[in-house]
């Protein structure tokens, strides 16, 4: 008995260290959900470039990017197509702003694989009727030749 819960607590150690690492570069409670691509880094960034704080506290006004590195996609012909859509809504779910096709513009003959690899979506923060309340920022980001994607979102407070 003795010997098998010393087995146990090793493995539960390894378990939790290599989990913990694995979510160590996910910062400002950005919650993930991957479908065949894998999230390797996930952060705020304010208009500056700086790294926005952990409370995702933020000014009207900001310009706030979501900056991401992803893999698994999907290459053809050297080329990767990809989109992706954004969503502001506030906390009680009535939508300030959405954006449906961010990327495919800008990528029309697709990215390279190098490219496709840093994800940066922008969404500039304004004014709110209720100051007490937050913003919620829903995203997702797909390849068009497979039905791979990422989901999540994140909170700002003013």
């Amino acid at each position: 008995m003795k010997k098998f819960f010393s087995y146990f607590i090793a493995a539960s150690t390894i378990c939790f260290s290599s989990c913990k690492s694995s979510n160590d570069k996910i910062k400002n409670g950005i919650e993930l959900k991957e479908n065949g691509l894998h999230v390797e880094e996930a952060f705020l960034t304010g208009s500056g470039g700086q790294p926005v704080s952990d409370d995702n506290k933020v000014q009207v006004g900001d310009r706030i990017a979501l900056r991401m590195v992803v893999d698994g996609w999907q290459v053809k012909d050297g080329r990767v197509f990809l989109d992706a859509s954004q969503k502001a809504s506030t906390a009680s779910g009535e939508t300030l702003t959405e954006n449906l096709s961010m990327l495919a513009p800008v990528y029309s003959t697709g990215a390279t694989p190098a490219d496709a690899k840093y994800i940066l979506l922008n969404q500039k923060i304004g004014r709110l009727s209720n100051p007490q309340d937050y913003v919620v920022i829903t995203f997702k980001v797909w390849d068009k030749t497979s039905n791979k994607s990422v989901s999540g979102a994140y909170k700002l407070y003013l």
